[in-house]
């Protein structure tokens, strides 16, 4: 009798091991490769965060502890008309793990920028009034600051290198090749926001040296800010402006236009080039994988 119990366990087990659903063995494989990327990187997620990031998000993908999220709005200017938010939101991952992972090999370039990153910002995507909510809700509650590439205001050209525009130099902050891809100037920006978080040679003030770098510029007749301090009421800051600044230098480094920048300008590639991990060009195209989706 025990034998003919034990054979018909067996053959019960063996059942249910045939019928078990391919999706459970693929959530299964997917939700153990998951951990083990975890495991390996230290992180585990933030549930508070998460909870805060209401069902208007349909995408939300992580490297670590960095969020990326976004609606499934379409943007409004971009190359075609059925460009939709989910390839808005995939292109923005791919952007940051080219950043954190600049030579491709799979491993964050500097743990340290994706600390930072992870303690004091989180990326959202979708029209302005989408955004707004969460963005006020995720500061108040996790402390962290989200910047956004705001779909109904700013361009999504998809395809954009980086390349192929003229360039004579800077006139002032306002300046950005046509037609350029916002979605790579706000995810910059989050980059140099982590090191100025975690650094402190990456400081804006007016006595930091990026900060002096560019006044030697205003002071030169080089690059103004007063045009878009007016434009803006009095509300475009030195700090913002420095941010700004670093990052047009960086895209005509990353178009093959350095010769054209000033001798201050020079410098500040030059900082840049002296930080360790810091991503001196993106790929749009990155192929690899170093995010989990968590919706």
């Amino acid at each position: 009798m025990r034998i003919q119990f034990r054979l018909q366990s067996l053959l019960l087990l063996a059942l249910m091991l045939v019928n078990q659903s391919p999706c459970d063995s693929i959530w299964a494989q997917e939700l153990a490769g998951q951990r083990g990327a975890d495991s390996f990187s230290g992180y585990a997620g933030n549930s508070e965060l998460e909870a805060c990031i209401s069902p208007k998000f349909k995408f939300v993908y992580r490297i670590g502890d960095f969020y990326i999220l976004g609606t499934d709005e379409r943007p409004r200017e971009s190359d075609r008309d059925d460009r939709q938010g989910k390839e808005v939101v995939l292109q923005a991952v791919r952007l940051f793990g080219s950043f954190l992972d600049s030579n491709e090999d799979g491993k964050v370039d500097d743990p340290r920028l994706l600390k930072s990153l992870g303690e004091n910002f989180a990326f959202a995507i979708g029209s302005d009034r989408k955004l707004r909510p969460v963005e006020e809700l995720i500061e108040r509650r996790t402390g962290r600051y989200v910047i956004s590439m705001k779909t109904d205001i700013w361009p999504f050209f998809p395809n954009w290198s980086g390349r192929g525009f003229r360039f004579n130099g800077f006139e002032d902050s306002m300046w950005r090749p046509e037609p350029m891809n916002a979605l790579w100037e706000e995810c910059f920006h989050t980059i140099t926001e982590a090191y100025r978080r975690s650094n402190e040679e990456w400081d804006f003030g007016k006595k930091s040296r990026l900060g002096l770098l560019m006044a030697e510029d205003i002071a030169a007749g080089n690059y103004d800010i007063e045009r878009q301090n007016k434009m803006e009421g009095g509300d475009y800051d030195w700090e913002t402006a420095v941010n700004e600044y670093v990052h047009q230098i960086w895209l005509a480094n990353q178009a093959g236009k350095s010769a054209a920048l000033t001798k201050s300008q020079k410098q500040v590639l030059e900082f840049m080039r002296s930080t360790r991990g810091f991503p001196m060009k993106v790929n749009p195209e990155y192929p690899l994988d170093i995010s989990i989706r968590v919706r």
